[in-house]
């Protein structure tokens, strides 16, 4: 499972990202970042359901932040939706490193070690940052149409209403 084969049949090194550096950059980029790049490490090294298993988490790990962003501003003023996003996120990245993330650092280590070709990071950190850009520009854009439409009024201390 270590090498792959091309159309001619002679084994090639595979090409992966590596598996530790994805489990930390996830910390920064939530486990859609991670569990992607791990995605395509597993169908790389010929595991299509660990390839699966990481994409399911990219899939859910959406689908949560999706549906926080579209309730946070119903929550925001709410104990718990104070403290939200943060043990959404730390639980996230706990539950996927311990699960499934570790599990491939610990399978390259142990049967690939350095029969690899280490893959560039580069791309996927610039898709990581602009994913962020992203959230950032929808998360203000919802919270600036609630305002806007009065669904979510500006509170009555806010400056703009001052003047």
């Amino acid at each position: 499972m270590s090498a792959t084969t091309n159309a001619a049949g002679e084994s090639q090194l595979p090409k992966i990202y590596n598996p530790l550096v994805c489990v930390l950059l996830t910390l920064l980029f939530t486990p859609m970042f991670g569990g992607f790049l791990q995605g395509l490490n597993w169908r790389e090294l010929g595991d299509d359901e660990m390839a699966a298993r990481s994409m399911g988490w990219v899939r859910w790990s959406f689908y949560t932040f999706a549906a926080y962003t579209l309730a946070e501003p119903f929550i925001r003023d709410t104990f718990f939706g104070r403290y939200l996003m943060i043990a959404l996120f730390f639980g996230f990245w706990f539950s996927w490193t311990f699960s499934i993330g570790l599990k491939q650092v610990q399978f390259v280590h142990e049967f690939v070690g350095e029969r690899r070709i280490p893959q560039r990071f580069g791309r996927p950190i610039m898709i990581g940052a602009f994913g962020w850009v992203a959230y950032c520009a929808v998360a203000l854009t919802l919270v600036l149409f609630l305002h806007i439409t009065g669904i979510d009024p500006l509170p009555a201390d806010a400056p703009i209403l001052q003047q």
